[in-house]
């Protein structure tokens, strides 16, 4: 008796060669499960629009650019704000930054 498709994304799914699930260890006679219970997802099926994410910080997040998105402020290249990036210029911060 075989896995069935939705084994994979099942809570109670083995992840062993030798056994199927918890509740059906030796896999199951219809492409039903009634004990089916989804396992939270990890990452989309499609994530391909999170690589436009990440290209668009480059174009204007000051770690890549060095510059404050707001007013262009340079930022210190030898002194990076540790953890947020605060312009003394205008007085922005990170959670200020709308680039939607």
């Amino acid at each position: 008796m075989p896995k069935i498709s939705l084994c994979d994304r099942c809570n109670y799914y083995a992840h062993s060669k030798f056994l199927v699930c918890a509740v059906h260890p030796s896999g199951l006679d219809s492409n039903y499960c009634p004990d089916f219970d989804s396992s939270e997802l990890w990452s989309l099926e499609n994530p391909d629009h999170y690589k436009d994410q990440q290209l668009e910080n480059m174009f204007w997040h000051p770690i890549f650019t060095g510059r404050c998105p707001v007013c262009d402020y340079e930022f210190s290249r030898l002194q990076p704000p540790p953890i947020n990036w605060y312009c003394e210029e205008c007085e922005c911060e990170e959670r200020d930054w709308d680039m939607d």
